[in-house]
């Protein structure tokens, strides 16, 4: 009955996962600081100045390796499959699809508030107001320039997990009223207005998707035209 929707159903699902099996996370956030300028800080003020970002670089990754970690266990278990049989296994994919959200939120909170955590490092230093701002001029150069791309990204993730999430309530409320192919991915339900959201939300998830490789390619654009002194 719904076989011309279903069909495009499947190409947002296919789209979807062509598109997430190539996110990689590459996006090298994480950009070396420039050596200091012996003539404005002295040994001990620049020590605290390449510890402070070092910590706040060293928590960033710790967080990238975290995200990572959670968007290969949604790839390695097939989360956006929907590849569901029993009731249990829809919080099975939720729980999966929750810590992608989660670890994705944590990044783009330190990502937003790098300059705030330096600043505290070097409060807690007690290094010279001056000093403070040549450190904190060396964040502007180098790591604030990122920061649109970085949160761009971030935002696509967002909305990848978020219609991720919107897809298993529609599956959990509509239990029994919808079926899925095994052969073919295609999912079809019984009603045709539930049908066309679970299309909407797939196609959210696939212009994320593609959105997200777009502001990957600038970022790296953008590295690659403006290269660190």
């Amino acid at each position: 009955m719904f076989w011309l929707g279903v069909v495009a159903c499947v190409v947002c699902i296919t789209g979807a996962a062509i598109f997430l099996q190539k996110m990689r996370l590459k996006e090298k956030i994480l950009a070396a600081p420039t050596q200091a300028t012996p003539s404005l800080l002295s040994p001990e003020e620049d020590a605290v100045a390449a510890r402070a970002l070092s910590n706040y670089l060293t928590r960033l990754h710790a967080q990238v390796r975290d995200h990572e970690a959670a968007y290969v266990r949604l790839q390695q278990k097939k989360a956006l499959s929907w590849n569901i049989r029993e009731f249990p296994e829809i919080e099975r994919d939720r729980q999966i699809i929750r810590e992608f959200i989660s670890t994705n939120e944590r990044l783009s909170d330190t990502l937003q508030n790098g300059e705030g955590f330096i600043r505290a490092e070097l409060a807690t230093a007690k290094i010279s107001p001056a000093a403070r701002e040549v450190v904190l001029e060396r964040y502007a150069k180098t790591q604030k320039p990122l920061l649109p791309f970085q949160l761009k990204i971030r935002e696509y993730d967002a909305a990848i997990g978020q219609n991720a999430l919107a897809v298993l309530n529609l599956l959990e409320v509509s239990w029994r009223s919808w079926t899925r192919d095994d052969a073919t991915g295609r999912i079809d339900f019984d009603n045709s207005v539930t049908l066309e959201t679970f299309k909407s939300y797939v196609a959210k998830i696939v212009d994320a998707a593609e959105g997200r490789k777009q502001a990957e390619d600038d970022l790296t654009n953008y590295k690659r035209e403006h290269p660190l002194p």
